[in-house]
């Protein structure tokens, strides 16, 4: 019992010794859009601050992806580390405007689906075959369950094996084939 007792202050000391974070790594950088650059030079997006730095590759990301897609865009540097926020990309010069979209629509591609053609279930995998916006499509999916983000009461997002997403934006509105054979398989 003594030993435990030992061990366990020595685990206390050690995690005592560790410094505390520094509070200014957190603070929230908002990107003023009328002094920033955002373009491309050999097709790696790239991030300007007027008067500041540059950083030779960025990324961006929306804060709230389903709730708020137009506003709250998240950039990041080529090491995965916040470069801050950008509250409303409205006033963003045209040029950066259309980078940031361009981006924003590869990262954010989810075809919709508007008719489900058929549905078969082999060795514990179901095969979705749909049509979608993008045109036919095929979804595998292994566990229906744990691929299957329920936004609603009507709105689904299915996940498939390779991580790509397919929106289900109103299942009502689907035609009746397709209405029977999702509730056969859902």
């Amino acid at each position: 019992m003594a030993e435990l007792e030992v061990s366990a202050n020595e685990e206390i000391a050690k995690i005592s010794d560790i410094p505390p974070t520094d509070p200014a790594s957190f603070e929230l950088r908002i990107i003023d859009p009328k002094k920033v650059k955002v373009f491309r030079a050999s097709g790696i997006t790239r991030l300007t601050f007027e008067g500041d730095r540059s950083f030779i590759k960025a990324s961006v990301s929306r804060a709230f992806p389903l709730s708020d897609p137009s506003h709250y865009l998240g950039f990041l540097d080529g090491g995965g580390k916040d470069i801050g926020l950008l509250v409303d990309p409205d006033p963003l010069d045209s040029e950066s405007r259309k980078v940031v979209d361009d981006e924003l629509e590869k990262r954010y591609f989810v075809p919709v689906v508007e008719r489900v053609l058929s549905v078969k279930e082999e060795f514990g995998s179901v095969y979705w075959k749909v049509e979608t916006d993008r045109g036919e499509a095929e979804i595998v999916v292994r566990n229906l369950r744990d691929s299957m983000q329920e936004l609603s009461a009507s709105r689904v997002i299915l996940t498939d094996v390779d991580g790509n997403r397919f929106e289900f934006p109103d299942i009502a509105k689907l035609d009746g084939k397709s209405q029977g054979i999702l509730s056969r398989n859902m």
